[in-house]
C-alpha cells in the first residue's frame, strides 16, 4: 500500500527546482530576441533616413553641376573671366539649376566643407521677381550632410587628350570652367565608407554664347550704351 503512493506521487522539489530554472532560460532568451530586435528598429530608421538624405543631397550636388552656366564676372580693373571658383574644401559657381523659387532663373552656389558636415548655399542672381523687385531675400545656407568623416573637391583640366585633377580652380586665372568636378565623401554610413562621383559641366552658355573675352568686353559696352541691365554683376573678390 505503501509502495503504490509513492508512485502516485507529484514531481519532486529537485525537479520543480530544474524545471523552473529552464523556464527562467527560455523567458530570458526569448527577452533577449526581443530586446536586440526592438532596439535594431530605430537604429534601421535612422539609417534608412541617412541613406535618403545622402541621395537627395548628392542628386541636387549633380544636377547644379552639371548645369554650371558660363557666366561673365569681372574684376575692379574690368578683367572679364567665366565665374568658377574652388578649392579643395569649398567650390563657387553660377547654376541653371537653382533650389529656390522652383528652380527659375540662376542660382550663386557655394559648396563647403569643415569636413564633419556638408553646406550649401545659394542665392538668386535673376528671376522674373528679382527684376520686378517683389522678391524676398533669397539668400539661405543649408547643411545638408551632417557626421561625414572627411570631404575633399578637385578639379578637372583638359589639355587636348590628357586631364589633370588640380585642387584648387580660378575662373580669372584659367580663363575658362573645369572639365569635371570630383566629389569625395568619407564615413557616409555606419561602415565608415566613401563616396567619390566626378560630375561632368555640360556648361550652360549664358548671355555672351562661347565665351570670348573681347566679345565680352564689346558686349559690357553695348549693354552699357543702351541703358539695359538686367542681370547681376559678380565681382572676382566675392567668394
Amino acid at each position: 500500500m505503501l509502495d503504490r503512493r509513492r508512485d502516485q506521487g507529484g514531481f519532486t522539489l529537485l525537479e520543480m527546482v530544474i524545471a523552473l530554472a529552464l523556464l527562467g532560460i527560455m523567458v530570458a532568451m526569448t527577452g533577449g530576441v526581443f530586446a536586440t530586435a526592438l532596439s535594431a528598429i530605430p537604429r534601421g530608421e535612422a539609417v534608412a533616413a541617412r541613406s535618403a538624405r545622402f541621395r537627395a543631397a548628392t542628386a541636387v550636388m549633380a544636377k547644379q553641376v552639371r548645369s554650371i552656366v558660363n557666366y561673365p564676372a569681372h574684376t575692379e580693373e574690368d578683367e572679364i573671366f567665366p565665374y568658377f571658383w574652388g578649392d579643395p574644401s569649398s567650390f563657387s559657381f553660377i547654376t541653371a539649376a537653382p533650389q529656390h523659387r522652383g528652380g527659375e532663373g540662376l542660382g550663386w552656389v557655394t559648396y563647403w566643407t569643415d569636413g564633419r558636415t556638408l553646406w550649401m548655399g545659394e542665392r538668386l542672381i535673376f528671376s522674373v521677381e528679382a527684376v520686378s523687385g517683389t522678391a524676398p531675400d533669397p539668400s539661405d545656407q543649408t547643411p545638408l550632410l551632417e557626421g561625414l568623416s572627411g570631404a575633399r573637391f578637385q578639379y578637372l583640366r583638359l589639355e587636348g587628350d590628357e586631364g589633370e585633377w588640380r585642387d584648387s580652380w580660378d575662373g580669372l586665372d584659367e580663363q575658362g570652367l573645369p572639365a569635371a568636378v570630383r566629389i569625395t565623401l568619407e564615413g557616409v554610413n555606419a561602415g565608415q565608407t566613401y563616396w567619390v562621383e566626378e560630375i561632368p559641366v555640360m556648361t550652360v552658355v549664358y548671355g555672351l554664347g562661347a565665351y570670348d573675352a573681347e566679345v565680352a568686353i564689346q558686349g559690357q559696352g553695348d549693354s552699357a550704351a543702351d541703358g539695359d541691365g538686367d542681370g547681376e554683376s559678380l565681382g572676382g573678390d566675392d567668394q
